[in-house]
């Protein structure tokens, strides 16, 4: 018995001493998460320069069930000097420098070179791609990415012709010379950011919220739409935008062949965006993917228009000047 009861306080003794050394184990600590400031930086002195492409197809359904068809390439080179950065404030000047464009509808091919071309052709569809060449203006940022105010002398004084001599002028045409100078026009050519860079930190794989505007075919739309904070691979941060944008019914539309302007009834946009920024606070480039379809009506005639647009920014250059 005293045998026995030597083992059963041995165990007693080798039970506790493992219980008091589990108790005296540190408790796991929760896995931290690494964060990154996803920030565009423009530097005073410093300019970029961009290719901003469109490739966009164009299907038209009449009410009748007759159908058109049309496709759009357009090349636009953009440069992007930032004149002043104060608290994160950035004021940065934009100039379309030269555009090549190609209409295509079934036999028909019309383009256009700035750098070889004298003039342009009395096309209304190029028109709305002309009004910022060569006509500076100047965007300021907030410190999130915001477009606070959008003006240039030059785009200004032409804003305001048009407008004064409006009563001499086509509707249509005035209309899309107007539009083709607007803040929305100018920010989607422009603004490279388009609100999704959040200029906060954020974690792999987190997602946000945010205001977004592109133009497609000439139609706004506009929306909130989710980013997400995709990968940080060399020196680079991608992040992905997928969402469904509406398009702004109160934005009169020219349709080819169409000789009035069309009211928008409703749409929407399917948008799937991939932005990229270093590390340094450069926007290397955006490329988007944007399914749309809206429904149109010019006098009793109710139409449906589906458009599939690839548009990219692409930083080809940077330097000092």
């Amino acid at each position: 018995m005293l045998f026995h009861a030597s083992i059963f306080a041995l165990a007693l003794v080798c039970c506790a001493s493992t219980e008091v050394s589990a108790q005296s184990k540190p408790a796991a600590q929760p896995p931290t998460f690494k964060e990154y400031r996803l920030q565009a930086s423009y530097r005073a002195g410093v300019a970029q320069a961009y290719e901003v492409s469109e490739k966009t197809l164009i299907e038209r359904i009449h009410s009748d069930s007759s159908r058109r068809t049309y496709q759009r390439e357009v090349l636009t080179y953009v440069t992007v000097r930032c004149i002043e950065n104060l608290d994160n404030i950035s004021r940065v000047v934009v100039t379309a420098d030269s555009i090549v464009y190609k209409f295509t509808t079934g036999p028909s091919v019309i383009t256009y070179d700035s750098q070889k071309d004298l003039a342009p052709k009395a096309f209304p569809d190029l028109n709305g791609y002309l009004g910022a060449l060569n006509r500076s203006f100047e965007i300021t940022y907030s410190p999130y990415g915001e477009v606070t105010k959008i003006t240039g002398e030059q785009v200004d004084f032409w804003k305001d012709y048009i407008q004064q001599n409006v009563a001499d002028l086509d509707t249509l045409v005035s209309t899309i010379w107007l539009q083709s100078l607007s803040n929305e026009s100018l920010s989607h050519l422009g603004d490279v950011q388009k609100r999704i860079i959040p200029g906060t930190k954020k974690a792999l794989d987190s997602s946000w919220k945010h205001d977004l505007m592109l133009r497609v075919d000439g139609v706004v739309y506009e929306g909130r739409a989710r980013s997400t904070f995709k990968s940080y691979e060399g020196g680079v941060y991608t992040i992905a935008t997928q969402d469904t944008l509406p398009a702004r019914t109160s934005w009169p539309l020219h349709v080819l062949e169409i000789p009035d302007l069309v009211t928008c009834l409703d749409g929407q946009a399917v948008v799937n965006c991939t932005s990229k920024l270093s590390t340094a606070g450069t926007l290397n480039g955006l490329d988007a993917e944007i399914k749309a379809r809206f429904r149109g009506k010019v006098g009793n005639e109710v139409f449906t228009q589906s458009v599939i647009s690839t548009q990219s920014w692409k930083l080809v250059k940077q330097y000092q000047w």
